[in-house]
């Protein structure tokens, strides 16, 4: 008898896990089930997102093209140093973009700068030589870099998602910083190219 009562006593705990087990399995897949839906809610960029992440990322492959041009054209060591520093920065963006996009599920972005538009750029510069590159360079540079400088503020105040706030906060001085390089650059030409810049 008292075999059978310890025998019992031990029995009944190990049941009792046992047909908990199933109601514990049931309450962990509910709450991944609401975990994921809340992600796949969070991950859905609205159209206004997707469209400056386009837009960004183009202008980094933009950016980046002219860049390495300068680099290999330019004889003035500053417009050289400038055009390594835009490679560098807007690569360390592009791949927090790419990061960012690839987190979000996307794949491809439909909207940005067109292809033409960047081969018509190089192909001018290309066709340019000395000071006369360097100062093309530097315009695009400065033009370039106002136009993408207020998408980033926007995205910065208006972004619903916190990531990619982040990153347009963040990247708003990088930015900054090589619009004044620019700007300094084009000083160099006189006035009729500061008249130029101005426009």
């Amino acid at each position: 008898m008292t075999r059978t009562r310890a025998f019992a006593s031990t029995r009944l705990p190990l049941l009792l896990c046992l047909a908990l087990l199933p109601a514990v399995g049931f309450a962990q897949k509910a709450a991944t089930s609401k975990s994921n839906r809340r992600g796949e809610h969070h991950h859905t960029l609205d159209a206004r997102e997707q469209a400056f992440v386009a837009q960004a990322t183009a202008d980094d492959a933009m950016q980046i093209t002219l860049a390495k041009l300068a680099m290999g054209r330019s004889d003035n060591p500053r417009m050289r140093a400038l055009a390594s520093r835009i490679v560098s920065d807007h690569a360390a963006l592009n791949l927090q973009f790419a990061q960012f996009a690839a987190g979000k599920g996307s794949k491809g972005h439909a909207h940005g700068v067109p292809v033409r538009s960047i081969r018509a750029m190089q192909a001018h510069l290309q066709s340019l030589h000395g000071e006369a590159f360097d100062q093309a360079f530097a315009g695009m540079m400065v033009k370039e870099h106002r136009s993408i400088i207020a998408a980033y503020e926007a995205a910065a105040k208006t972004a619903a998602d916190d990531r990619l706030k982040t990153i347009a906060a963040r990247g708003i001085p990088v930015l900054q910083g090589h619009l004044a390089a620019a700007r300094a650059l084009m000083k160099e030409g006189g006035p009729a190219q500061q008249r130029r810049e101005s426009q």
